[in-house]
């Protein structure tokens, strides 16, 4: 691990419009979403000496296959959907023990490191999966004996219920309401810059996360904030820097092509509920751990398999909080379950998601991967989450004919 200096962008870029506060308006996220380290603390994971090929199946024409438009109602070619409606950076198709597709529009290219968003978040729960293995943190074990910063509302908040997002702690992210907490949280931890000036994620959990609403597991409340306290936990468990523990345990492990990065706050805290960013190829890499029950491209056991069994189980009690929340409309029969989406766990369908379109999609009867990377000009809306779910169907039924 070692500190990057925070770039610059170009004067030219600049006179466009372009700054810290503009990164993540539409016009400019082609360019926000690769330049993370103009605005933030950025520590860099290096890749191994040797990168771990992506073998290769037999090529899957993606943009031939036509699908429904949702929002002109008419039959289209998979290009346009990906073009047009999701403004999709890059899309890699792993099927049959190899990359069947790999493509990337809009001026993006296979060295292009990509932020990620909420996908960060499924990545780094596998290192607690990891410390739970080893014997260093137990997911039953309260929050609050490791963080004892929390307010007293924490007391009965387990590990396992922040992996499940299903605290019982009061808080809400509504990304079109200005005044609501997100975008108290996004300055707090230097989204737009003055990362110096920002309060962190710790300050911010123990300041404004501090009044229990429902039962610890009893009501799924998607809230990025809380799973900032892995690190932290983990920091405090293995007393190294957690960015530190995700390059030795998890990306020299993948076999990374390009570094990757995680933005950290003013202490030197990862952002880890959004802000890590790699290449394509290298997210895949990570992704297929989870396809492969833990295992990297080389067959070496990097994550529990037991860990990853679970994370595709949505018991009952994780069915009925989860029904019980605002996204349960999203996924009817769905689950949330170790910073993962089950749309539905019963059939092995999950998923990673990140706002403005990043997405890793799992369909492990058919041992599918899909990873995709856009620049989709809202953080999210009902057209981007329907063509997510055309381009995940299209694919799957194609790779089966």
């Amino acid at each position: 691990m070692r500190w990057v200096e925070t770039s610059l962008p170009t004067a030219a870029q600049t006179a466009l419009g372009f700054a810290d506060r503009t990164w993540d308006k539409p016009q400019f996220l082609a360019l926000g979403h690769t330049t993370t380290t103009h605005r933030m603390r950025t520590a860099v994971m290096p890749p191994p000496s040797r990168a771990l090929p992506l073998p290769q199946a037999p090529h899957l024409a993606v943009d031939e296959l036509v699908v429904h438009d949702p929002l002109l109602e008419r039959a289209v070619p998979l290009a346009v959907l990906l073009e047009r409606r999701l403004h999709c950076d890059g899309l890699l198709v792993f099927h049959g023990g190899g990359v069947r597709h790999e493509s990337y529009r809009g001026g993006f290219s296979a060295d292009d490191v990509h932020l990620l968003h909420s996908c960060s978040k499924t990545l780094t729960t596998m290192m607690v999966g990891i410390a739970a293995a080893e014997g260093r943190l137990a997911l039953d074990a309260p929050v609050r004996s490791m963080v004892p910063e929390l307010a007293d509302a924490w007391q009965a908040v387990t590990v396992q219920h922040v992996l499940d997002m299903a605290t019982g702690i009061f808080s809400e992210e509504h990304y079109d309401d200005a005044n609501g907490m997100y975008w108290r949280y996004a300055p707090a931890v230097g989204y737009y810059g003055d990362t110096a000036q920002g309060e962190g994620v710790l300050a911010f959990l123990t300041g404004n996360l501090t009044q229990p609403v429902a039962a610890p597991g009893s009501v799924f409340n998607y809230a990025s904030y809380v799973t900032n306290l892995l690190p932290v936990i983990l920091e405090r468990v293995y007393d190294e820097h957690p960015v530190a523990l995700y390059e030795r345990t998890l990306f020299q492990r993948i076999g990374a092509e390009q570094p990757g990065l995680i933005n950290c706050d003013c202490e030197g805290r990862p952002i880890v509920e959004g802000q890590v960013s790699l290449t394509l190829r290298d997210f895949a890499r990570w992704a297929l751990l989870y396809l492969h029950q833990g295992r990297n491209l080389e067959g070496e056991q990097v994550v529990p398999q037991a860990w990853v069994q679970d994370s595709f189980t949505a018991s009952a009690a994780n069915r009925a909080a989860f029904a019980r929340g605002e996204q349960a409309e999203l996924f009817p029969e769905g689950g949330y379950h170790n910073q993962l989406w089950l749309p539905d766990a019963d059939r092995g369908i999950a998923a990673m998601l990140g706002i403005h379109g990043q997405f890793a999609y799992f369909d492990l009867p058919r041992g599918l991967l899909i990873v995709g990377v856009s620049s989709y000009p809202t953080q999210l809306d009902g057209l981007m989450t329907e063509c997510l779910q055309t381009v995940w169907r299209a694919i799957s039924e194609a790779v089966e004919s």
